[in-house]
């Protein structure tokens, strides 16, 4: 799914009113009306019984807030209605105030006099803003989020400016859930603005696919429907050569556990074989704990220093558990140094923050090699940035400067190329904020290199399917008790779930 600037926004609702030979109230209603059906279904069991206020704001976001409320109230909804008074409305908004009635207008200094529960639903601005909210909409804003009940936002949280990073001092609405029309937004996808977006959700509104898809853009929101395509079919022919040998190299004393999962997920997530190389002291933990894996063991007992890999692999997950060791630094360095240039690798972990303290070595690291930096590790390898549009910019340079792969890990992890385009996940948790994902993602993403994928392919859709296992794990064990095991053992409900939905 495109993520469009305000720009391109406007030009895809211009030319749905002209390819529809509909007006724009009409649009706005269409648009409106779905977006009352979602807060109704969303909210069925509560909405009933408490009270809904509706801010208003001057533009077409207030005339879709006046178009909700009266689709409200036509339903039987206990709806209040405040409009900032204003010398000028839209012509869409007047329109929407004269089919309403007991519409309370405010000024910025007045006191909105709200409910003291239930649900406020912000409709002051919508994605055309191009400032920040002045100083004078203070009171109002603070008003706002001092609502002791939901806040539900339409399209964008009030204040918050498409893509753009808020500050926690701005004039912008805390919504508790955005409801957004057709495409994410930007600004809804950055973790920054996590103080300002509990949670969103995309509302197809029916604008013109045409006029979308001549939209372009380098940033994208990954949903199961954009990765129908990517998804393999297997031959009853197939062997386990058929879908590839997965080496999983890591390992320290104490750090087994993350060469287990890494290997667990990659042989779960599909490849034929999977091969650990460890230091001896794992050797039960392995051939104990994962029957199905192969071991190889380096030289030494509670360290990786040999690295005396065959090249015969199809794609290698490097530094889960790892360490680093100066004996295993300077046998990690080597070994980079002898890849071919087609080798497939994932680098995790303390593959990654050697790297970040031995920068000459980024040189060894073949084309469309995947990194997977946790935000730390990330900071360790681009610098310091001063905002998540800053990291974006830098994150897209790196790559594109040492033609490899990012998977910037997080809450809407993104994928970011060479070729500067980022893609955005969809899937996951919170409780996915624990010891070991991490480790699981390298399997997964390994496992899909050995298969044949693609870098960039085997980076967006593994990164779906680690997310996916995840939700369905919340399921059974909630977010507070999950761990990466848990993960693993819903990967198979992941990705038939995935082949389900492209079928």
């Amino acid at each position: 799914m495109k993520i469009l600037n305000a720009d391109q926004l406007k030009i895809v609702d211009q030319e749905t009113i002209q390819n529809e030979g509909i007006n724009s109230w009409e649009l706005m209603e269409r648009a409106s009306s779905i977006v009352t059906t979602a807060i109704i279904d969303d909210y069925f069991d509560i909405i009933k019984e408490l009270p809904i206020a509706i801010v208003c704001g001057k533009g077409n976001n207030g005339g879709d807030g006046l178009a909700i409320a009266r689709q409200l109230m036509d339903s039987g909804y206990d709806v209040e209605v405040r409009l900032l008074k204003a010398d000028r409305y839209t012509a869409d908004n007047q329109l929407n105030q004269a089919k309403l009635e007991n519409i309370q207008y405010f000024d910025l200094e007045d006191d909105l006099d709200l409910p003291l529960e239930g649900f406020l639903i912000d409709c002051l601005f919508g994605y055309g803003m191009s400032s920040a909210l002045s100083d004078e909409w203070r009171g109002v804003i603070e008003q706002i989020n001092d609502f002791q009940g939901r806040i539900i936002s339409v399209d964008m949280p009030s204040g918050l400016m498409l893509d753009a990073v808020g500050n926690f001092e701005d004039n912008i609405v805390r919504a508790s859930k955005v409801y957004t029309f057709q495409f994410p937004k930007l600004a809804l996808l950055l973790p920054e603005n996590s103080i300002f977006v509990g949670e969103f959700e995309v509302l197809d509104i029916g604008l013109d696919e045409n006029s979308i898809l001549k939209q372009g853009t380098s940033y994208r929101y990954v949903e199961a429907g954009m990765l129908d395509i990517l998804l393999r079919s297997r031959s009853r022919y197939s062997h386990k050569g058929t879908f590839g040998h997965v080496a999983i190299i890591g390992g320290s004393l104490g750090k087994m556990g993350a060469v287990l999962m890494a290997t667990k997920s990659a042989l779960k997530s599909g490849c034929g074989l999977v091969t650990a190389y460890i230091p001896k002291c794992g050797y039960n933990v392995l051939q104990i704990g994962f029957p199905e894996a192969m071991v190889l063991l380096d030289s030494s007992e509670e360290k990786l220093v040999d690295f005396q890999i065959q090249d015969d692999f199809t794609a290698y997950g490097v530094g889960v558990g790892m360490g680093k060791d100066e004996e295993t630094v300077r046998g990690f360095g080597i070994w980079l140094q002898s890849l071919a240039e087609d080798s497939k690798l994932v680098l995790d972990a303390d593959a990654l923050n050697i790297i970040s303290e031995n920068e000459h070595l980024l040189k060894y690291l073949p084309n469309n090699s995947i990194l997977t930096p946790h935000p730390k590790e990330l900071k360790r390898l681009i610098g310091e940035w001063e905002n998540d549009l800053d990291k974006l910019e830098k994150a897209k340079a790196f790559s594109n400067e040492n033609q490899l792969i990012l998977v910037i890990k997080g809450a809407n992890s993104a994928i970011v190329n060479p070729a500067g385009e980022v893609y955005f996940n969809s899937t996951g948790n919170p409780g996915m904020a624990t010891g070991g994902m991490g480790d699981v993602l390298t399997g997964i993403i390994s496992s899909l290199l050995a298969q044949g994928y693609n870098a960039l392919d085997a980076a967006v859709l593994g990164v779906y399917i680690h997310g996916s296992a995840g939700d369905f794990a919340k399921d059974w064990v909630g977010e507070t008790s999950l761990i990466a095991s848990d993960l693993i053992d819903h990967l198979a409900s992941a990705f038939m779930n995935l082949l389900n939905e492209s079928e």
